[in-house]
């Protein structure tokens, strides 16, 4: 017997029966979709780029701490040193006195992270300058501690068009440096950042040292500093960071060479050292726990003699403001709730360098191809395996793919992203599963048991992408679902929602419950995180999720086909419409009593109770008792007086599920 495609084999359970113009119509398609994240693999658009780096920040907490090492020294002007001698400006003597005790013990190089952009004003009743060089004796003191050591000075370069070149005439050091573009690459400078000027030290003080570098650093989108600029295009000539300036004086280094590959690597030599760079020349840093910066040393031990010779003997040392309002602080990858300063971040820079310990990323090329490897897989499993079956695959494919990706940074540093690969796997198999269905699959229970397999396996893979932005999800979404099933049990002995509510609909309703926060995706960390109330823009802000919501689930119904699917039709209202109230005070629409969709207004109590009793990173919870008030006295006027009475009834059950499921970091109670 032949089957739909030509085949003279019987059909087995393992071999699906498509015809010949739906198994071409899905690859046809496949193609299609394939083809068309590869080219976003290239465009590499904001949302991809936010969630590559909310993988990288996953690599770089797991990234275990090297041992036995002696990194780079942060000698910081810290709290104590301010309280001990002043706020900041000190007085030059005392600059120089530190920096003179720090070259006593024979570093091999110390970046200031300091510009030391004017002459000292003489004090009222001080000493007059010194006439011949206008320097006061602070400047002169700083002239000559520079003088006796290997420091290199920081700058900061300027990007603003009406700057101009207004430093310009003050020295900066430039990096001697050649670019090497390999056959078919571009010239590796020519993706350089390019600076307008430069504020930076006076000349009398930067022609006392060998080396400065800049001090800029380059937050990403979400505002977490990832990467750190070493090289940066000035006019026809290329600077160092401070990092890499201080790595090259205490190496007595001088010449560099850029090179790059068609494939997308980027190398800075150094030496015997090769420093994998970005196309804009920033390196990706590698945290690890802040080794090498996580104790800076203070400058009021210093000062005070504290400090035991030979601690900074041999090591490249980076000074630099820690104190409380003083100097650039940067989130970074290793705790969002805490900063670094800027001069921490260059030391951890100057160590990746030193040890040869980088993250690289994985070249273009590599992601292009993994992309349209899953998203061809993923076709050839919609197009020759059950949907069941495709569905354990894919899964596999992708657990393959993200610890394969760990697996590669734990090992060798190369950070490559998952993200957009398994997006192309999800999006081709999602997407072409209607188009088998409609083609062959059997209309039995079967095929009803794999639809819901698939189903629930795109739920849970939305679920597991809101988790990636939003960590407070976890036990949330098991909560909420329980609460909705025994809210809509209730709800059946209600009028009103007696007809709408038969065991299917409860079951696909507390199913769905994980996606009603789905639109959380779109709003960036500084408000997913924020501990204080949110500013009136902030709010606004905050209040797009459940469009961005709706959009993420109607975006997917467009490009699948699909039309009039109740699944869909009731998470787009769970998305969007959670946040409405009974008289017309919610948002996005401000929808009044039954005009709001009912599974909006069921999924409303159970997202308000347990946000009330649950901590936050903004609030602690409240108990039970109090939780219960509110929802009563909100009777009629936030939530459906119908909701509230069924409410009422269960609202002990629900009590027991949030005890039964506490976040990890709550206690009974």
């Amino acid at each position: 017997m032949q089957d739909g495609t030509g085949s003279s084999r019987p059909p087995s359970k393992d071999r699906p029966l498509l015809s010949r113009s739906g198994r071409s119509l899905i690859l046809v398609t496949g193609l299609i979709l394939t083809l068309a994240l590869g080219a976003v693999s290239l465009l590499r658009p904001a949302f991809i780029s936010n969630l590559d780096g909310r993988f990288f920040d996953g690599l770089i907490l797991g990234d275990p701490q090297p041992k036995g090492y002696r990194g780079p020294v942060v000698v910081a002007l810290d709290d104590e040193s301010l309280a001990r001698f002043g706020r900041w400006p000190w007085p030059r003597a005392r600059v120089a006195d530190l920096l003179a005790r720090i070259a006593a013990q024979h570093p091999a190089s110390v970046g200031i992270d300091i510009i030391f952009a004017e002459r000292e004003l003489p004090a009222p009743a001080g000493p007059e300058p010194d006439r011949a060089g206008g320097l006061s004796p602070g400047d002169l003191a700083l002239t000559r501690a520079l003088s006796t050591g290997p420091f290199v000075l920081g700058y900061e370069m300027t990007f603003a068009a009406q700057a101009g070149r207004a430093n310009a005439g003050r020295l900066l050091h430039p990096l001697d440096l050649v670019s090497l573009a390999r056959t078919g690459a571009a010239d590796p400078g020519s993706g350089l950042w390019k600076a307008s000027g430069a504020v930076a030290s006076r000349t009398e003080f930067s022609r006392c040292v060998a080396r400065s570098g800049f001090v800029n650093a380059a937050m990403e989108q979400d505002g977490i500093l990832r990467r750190m600029p070493l090289l940066i295009r000035e006019g026809d000539r290329v600077y160092p960071s401070l990092a890499l300036a201080a790595v090259l004086r205490s190496s007595a280094l001088s010449g560099a060479v850029l090179a790059s590959t068609w494939y997308g690597e980027s190398t800075l030599r150094i030496g015997e050292r090769r420093i994998p760079l970005d196309e804009r020349g920033r390196l990706l840093l590698r945290y690890r726990g802040w080794h090498g910066s996580a104790q800076p040393l203070s400058a009021a031990a210093l000062l005070e003699g504290r400090v035991a010779p030979g601690t900074l003997s041999g090591r490249v040392v980076l000074v630099g403001a820690t104190a409380t309002g003083m100097g650039e602080a940067v989130t970074t990858p290793v705790k969002v709730s805490s900063l670094l300063s800027g001069v921490q971040v260059h030391a951890i820079a100057a160590e990746n360098i030193l040890r040869g310990d980088f993250a690289r990323n994985a070249p273009w090329v590599y992601r292009l191809l993994a992309t349209l490897l899953l998203g061809a897989l993923a076709t050839g499993l919609s197009a020759e395996l059950t949907i069941l079956s495709g569905a354990l695959w894919a899964g596999l494919a992708g657990a393959a793919a993200w610890l394969g990706s760990c697996w590669l940074f734990q090992n060798s540093g190369l950070f490559f992203s998952p993200v957009l690969p398994l997006l192309a796997l999800l999006v081709n198999f999602s997407l072409l599963a209607p188009i088998r269905l409609f083609y062959g699959e059997k209309k039995d229970r079967r095929q009803s048991r794999d639809l819901a397999t698939t189903r629930e396996f795109i739920m849970t893979s939305l679920t597991a992408l809101t988790e990636i932005r939003d960590t407070e999800t976890g036990a949330h979404i098991m909560r909420t679902q329980r609460y909705l099933f025994i809210l809509c049990q209730e709800l059946t002995h209600y009028p009103r929602y007696q007809p709408l509510l038969d065991p299917d609909t409860i079951d696909l309703l507390a199913k769905l419950a994980p996606l009603h926060d789905i639109g959380k995706v779109g709003l960036p960390d500084h408000l997913l995180h924020k501990t204080s109330s949110f500013t009136a823009a902030e709010y606004e802000e905050v209040k797009k999720h459940a469009a961005y919501g709706r959009d993420t689930i109607l975006k997917a119904e467009l490009r699948s086909g699909i039309r009039d699917d109740e699944l869909l039709r009731y998470a787009k209202d769970l998305a969007y419409s959670h946040h409405e109230r009974w008289d017309g005070s919610g948002y996005p629409e401000g929808l009044r009593g039954e005009a709001i969709p009912w599974v909006g207004r069921v999924m409303a109590i159970a997202d308000t109770y347990d946000a009330l009793i649950s901590r936050r990173v903004y609030k602690e919870p409240i108990p039970h008792e109090t939780a219960l008030r509110i929802i009563v006295d909100g009777k009629g006027k936030l939530f459906d007086p119908d909701v509230v009475d069924a409410f009422i009834k269960v609202e002990h059950l629900w009590w027991q599920i949030a005890c039964e499921l506490r976040d990890a970091d709550e206690s009974a109670g």
